[in-house]
């Protein structure tokens, strides 16, 4: 059974985000060696919607409004705003005062505070957040969903001998596919190169449970990654992906108060 550690919010920051219980514990420090990996729900009412959207930067509430479908906006004002509060819970300021960049190849850091590291992904309303204060993280989770373009997606995607593996149980084959693209979309974005590198240039293994990454053309770097999968109730899979074989990784829960 997956164990989660409840938190408690600032003071300043409970008219935002909020227990739907009593509290249990004050907001966890996170220490060199541990990985805080956070599961949200991103649910919510169009009140609540609105309401995390006055956290967002003005370049951020901007982009939301590029979002053709309303469902996507909603999604993309939920996950950033509890981003917001979760990096502004950790840095001890309001979330306004979160200030983000993105480096030469795309990927998001903190301004604030660049030894804080951060990766987040969200999928069919449930959003996950890996912070880390040791290197950088990926994290990727997808829900398990019919595909009507599977095959096609499980050959452009996958190597020769990964869709021999996805493919010898057909019971198998909709949930190992869903498995293997978060391998590598956690990779990807953990190493900043997402648009240079395609999945299909990857090749993971997958054996009793643990992930292994075999190969990656073009020279990027492949030693000292290490992969957590992971699940949550949908059904959702997800893969984390960090540096260092000890690394301590803390499971994390944050409801959303309507």
């Amino acid at each position: 059974m997956q164990m989660y550690e409840e938190a408690e919010f600032p003071e300043s920051l409970k008219d935002v985000i909020i227990q739907d219980r009593p509290f249990t514990m004050n907001f966890p420090g996170l220490l060199k060696g541990e990985i805080h990996l956070w599961t949200a729900s991103l649910a919510a009412s169009p009140e609540k919607i609105e309401e995390l959207r006055l956290v967002l930067s003005p370049e951020e509430q901007l982009r939301a409004s590029y979002f053709k479908f309303e469902s996507k906006q909603h999604d993309y004002i939920m996950s950033q705003a509890v981003l917001r509060v979760l990096i502004s819970a950790y840095l001890d300021i309001a979330p306004g005062d979160v200030i983000m960049q993105a480096r030469k190849k795309g990927k998001p850091f903190l301004v604030n505070e660049p030894s804080l590291f951060f990766n987040i992904s969200n999928s069919n309303k449930i959003g996950v957040y890996a912070f880390s204060r040791d290197a950088e993280v990926g994290v990727d989770i997808e829900k398990i969903r019919e595909l009507p373009d599977l095959d096609e997606l499980i050959d452009k995607n996958m190597t020769s001998r990964e869709k021999a593996f996805i493919l010898k149980d057909p019971a198998k084959k909709l949930s190992l596919f869903f498995q293997f693209w978060t391998f590598k979309e956690a990779y990807l974005k953990a190493i900043g190169e997402g648009m240079r590198l395609t999945p299909d240039n990857l090749e993971f293994s997958l054996s009793d449970g643990k992930i292994g990454l075999r190969s990656v053309k073009f020279g990027f770097e492949a030693s000292d990654w290490q992969f957590k999968g992971f699940t949550r109730k949908g059904p959702y899979t997800g893969t984390l992906t960090h540096r260092g074989r000890d690394t301590v990784i803390r499971d994390m829960y944050l409801p959303i108060k309507e």
